[in-house]
């Protein structure tokens, strides 16, 4: 789709700092969009690189009364519920405010609390990735809303995004970008970790990342074992949660002989131990993960979703 979109209003965004700039370019070649931030010079900045005429709004306010598509793209929580304190007065019923940087799933619902009287819809939208895929309009959002009542929220992040993961409930999208991030932050201290025992014990760190990055490194434990056997309780065969153990409390022993400091390393040995003592030694250790589904009552092998 090509030029700007009619007849539906000019979205708006507020908030122009690096992301905001970044949306501004897929937006501003399907929309008409109206721009503010506090900082002059940003408007003015976001403006000039616009992939077309973009307008300059005097206050939130201004945006609010007249799009029926607002984007939030601001550096934290109090500074989107202070914009939602400004502009509910002014913004339309049936507006929709779009929350896209990351916050915790409460700071949508205190929006939604704020807003909803009157008549607006807030609905987040988390980004993954960074902000040059969001300017070239490859983006990856995870979406607290249904497909089907997308609408115009669902036509903005078509045109920032290669992929929508539509998670339903309000929240669900920060919910699931603070796993992944989770996720990311633990496995780079491991990696530290890693870099670190590599270097004291003078193999190059650069040996230790190809290994890695071979598909038997670090894509084998998400792929393999979370995705294959996990999700299918297949435990049968493999190296067994035993194995895995004695590897893990050999390399903890050269760390303390080389006195390198391990801090992620040891609290996921604490795991295996865990493990062997609910009789999973025998098991594949992907097994670990019956620990969670006996301390939660969640089934690993009922949760995949298309």
């Amino acid at each position: 789709m090509t030029g700007i979109a009619d007849p539906a209003p000019p979205i708006g965004l507020i908030g122009l700092g690096n992301a905001g700039q970044a949306m501004l370019q897929p937006l501003s070649s399907r929309f008409s969009v109206t721009l503010h931030d506090r900082d002059s010079e940003r408007c003015r900045a976001a403006s000039a690189i616009a992939r077309q005429p973009a307008r300059i709004a005097t206050s939130a306010t201004d945006v609010a009364r007249n799009a029926d598509l607002i984007l939030l793209s601001l550096p934290n929580p109090d500074a989107s519920l202070s914009v939602a304190q400004e502009i509910r007065e002014a913004i339309r019923p049936g507006a929709t405010v779009m929350e896209t940087s990351t916050v915790r799933p409460e700071n949508i619902e205190a929006l939604h609390d704020m807003l909803a009287p009157a008549g607006a819809r807030v609905v987040d939208t988390a980004l993954v990735g960074g902000v040059q895929k969001l300017a070239e309009g490859k983006a990856v959002f995870l979406a607290g809303m249904d497909e089907a009542d997308a609408g115009l929220a669902g036509e903005a992040l078509d045109a920032m995004a290669e992929e929508i993961l539509y998670l339903g409930a309000r929240g669900n999208g920060m919910r699931t970008k603070l796993v992944v991030n989770a996720v990311a932050h633990a496995v780079y201290v491991v990696l530290v970790e890693a870099g670190a025992l590599a270097a004291a014990q003078d193999i190059p760190v650069s040996i230790l990342q190809r290994l890695l990055e071979r598909e038997s490194g670090l894509a084998r434990p998400l792929t393999h074992r979370f995705g294959d056997r996990l999700q299918s309780h297949d435990f049968a065969g493999g190296m067994s949660t035993a194995n895995a153990r004695k590897d893990s409390r050999l390399i903890l022993d050269a760390a303390n002989e080389l006195g390198v400091p391990l801090f992620a390393i040891p609290a996921a040995h604490s795991v295996y131990e865990l493990a062997m003592h609910e009789g999973l030694g025998e098991l594949d250790y992907a097994s670990l993960g019956r620990l969670w589904e006996k301390w939660l009552g969640i089934d690993f092998a009922s949760e995949q979703t298309s």
